[in-house]
């Protein structure tokens, strides 16, 4: 990785965060954009929805390699494109201006494949999203990859599968319990959710940070790549061993309306491409909910 100079989009979020920090620590020069100002001379203060101040910062820092993060999810349509379509757009273009473009890794989302056959999902798989967060990332993953043709961009979508992360925001259901069960206290506790039975494939966020930092190191790199285990985990397997970790007894009390929330029963990553390129991520219920629970599990839930 001696020599690439990195941009990573999103640099203050769940994901960003942990890679910027993952990359420095291997000496790199990585700068860092996000709409957040921060003091850090390669942070930079940006709104990627703007096509100007996105050409801006890509023009100052001249990066080899883009690591592209920006997005998420909002109730608001609006706003949810904005966030993954228009700063997509915006970033592939202001890289295809350079007069030596960067290589683009944008990172997407298993939301794209919808509800897949069987419940499997490998790179090839069609995309049907049944979600308008998986519409948004498809939409973008598309026009990523029409501007990487035209333009003769490097690109890889990178679509990652359920992240596990103790920063989960409350929005997702293992966010949610984390919440509950972390504002309870005593050996009784009470968690209001939705279905638990239905099965993921569930990746600890390091993970997804460990397979982007190796792939500044691959000469090749996929047009797609799945970042999963290739196994599947029961939701509530996970919940019960967050009571463990907590010593708690959980009473579950069912909420009517997450459990009419449609949700297929399962949806697991095929993890083949991702082992060809050596990378391996073997989880349990257990190193999960340690991972969501204790402050200093993140090593052990891979």
């Amino acid at each position: 990785m001696s020599g690439i100079r990195t941009l990573v989009t999103g640099s203050t979020g769940m994901i960003g965060e942990p890679l910027l920090k993952s990359l420095r620590d291997h000496s790199l020069e990585a700068h860092g954009v996000s709409r957040t100002a921060t003091t850090n001379s390669l942070s930079h203060c940006a709104d990627l929805s703007d096509p100007g101040q996105t050409a801006g910062v890509i023009a100052r820092v001249n990066p080899s390699v883009i690591l592209h993060l920006a997005g998420g999810q909002d109730r608001n349509i609006g706003r949810l494109y904005e966030a993954n379509v228009l700063t997509t757009v915006n970033v592939l273009q202001a890289a295809a201006r350079l007069k030596s473009p960067p290589a683009v890794i944008a990172v997407g989302s298993a939301a794209e494949y919808g509800d897949p056959c069987g419940g499997i999902a490998s790179e090839s798989s069609p995309a049907r999203p049944v979600t308008e967060y998986g519409r948004a990332k498809l939409a973008a993953s598309t026009l990523a990859r029409v501007i990487s043709d035209a333009s003769g961009i490097r690109l890889c979508i990178v679509r990652p599968f359920n992240i596990v992360s103790p920063h989960l925001p409350s929005t997702t259901a293992l966010g949610n319990m984390r919440q509950q069960l972390k504002e309870q206290t005593g050996k009784h506790r009470v968690v209001r959710c939705g279905r638990l039975d239905i099965v993921r494939d569930f990746v600890p966020v390091h993970f997804v940070v460990d397979v982007l930092s190796r792939l500044l190191d691959s000469k090749e790199w996929p047009r797609i790549l799945n970042v999963c285990s290739g196994t599947g985990i029961e939701l509530g397997s996970i919940l019960r061993a967050m009571a463990a970790c907590l010593d708690a007894d959980v009473r579950v009390v069912v909420a009517p309306e997450l459990v009419d929330i449609p949700a297929a029963a399962q949806i697991i990553g095929d993890a083949t491409l991702l082992h060809k390129l050596g990378l391996w991520c073997k989880p349990t219920a257990s190193s999960l909910a340690r991972l969501m629970i204790e402050e200093n599990a993140l090593s052990s839930a891979i």
